[in-house]
């Protein structure tokens, strides 16, 4: 590995984000809120590993707006780190480790990785990396979508979004994805919603540093690895 960890066996990500969402979900808008953080490790950052500085289009309210910036490293298929994130229960916890590290040019602070990929596996990746923040970020199956055409689609240089071939599978990676993040925040009683930068700080652990304190611009949910059953859908069900 390109760092050493001195007991891999114990080590339980709790310098890490797992940032997920499908294309579309204006999670790379959340990676920027937290990437504000001095918290941060942004090393993963180059010119490289960018696009839609000076990409500019009508948003869904009909304003002029920056649409699609990406910025630092993506994870998963295509991308030049994670090519087998597709099959993420396959990989070892130390080949994880390998390419989250690959992208850094140190392993100090709080480094987040991101990966629509990781939405198939989420139970897999907790279990390696219990202490590990999950962020997940939701715009809606269609909306997302819609957002993923608006910001550039097939016509984006990065990142790359070659597995999902076409517009037909695009859709329905985009509705697997959601179902896989609502099913996994519902069963744990994990709510979703807008929040400003420094409540997201907050459930994160990260300092409140935040004077703008924006809004996200999707809702998002944070979950800290504690277990709380959620069984409120039963009693709704008994009384339907």
């Amino acid at each position: 590995m390109k760092f050493d960890i001195d007991d891999i066996k114990s080590y339980d990500g709790s310098d890490l984000i797992f940032l997920m969402g499908t294309p579309g979900s204006k999670w790379s808008s959340v990676h920027r809120m937290l990437c504000e953080n001095p918290a941060i490790n942004i090393t993963d950052w180059s010119e490289e590993k960018s696009w839609g500085d000076d990409v500019f289009g009508l948003d869904m309210h009909g304003n002029i707006n920056n649409l699609g910036v990406h910025k630092g490293s993506y994870w998963g298929p295509g991308n030049m780190y994670g090519k087998k994130f597709d099959r993420l229960d396959s990989l070892s916890k130390t080949e994880m480790l390998s390419e989250f590290m690959d992208a850094y040019e140190n392993w100090d602070k709080t480094k987040i990785i991101k990966s629509h990929w990781f939405a198939y596996n989420i139970p897999y990746l907790h279990n390696l990396f219990p202490k590990a923040k999950l962020v997940f970020c939701y715009g809606g199956d269609l909306e997302s979508f819609y957002w993923w055409h608006k910001g550039g689609g097939w016509g984006m240089s990065y990142a790359n979004y070659s597995w999902y071939e076409n517009d037909a599978r695009m859709l329905e990676k985009i509705k697997e994805e959601n179902s896989n993040i609502l099913k996994f925040c519902i069963d744990r009683d994990v709510e979703f919603k807008k929040v400003h930068a420094n409540e997201l700080y907050e459930k994160i652990g990260l300092p409140h540093i935040s004077e703008k304190n924006l809004m996200t611009k999707c809702k998002v949910a944070v979950y800290s690895g504690e277990y709380i059953s959620n069984f409120s859908y039963l009693e709704q069900n008994k009384k339907s």
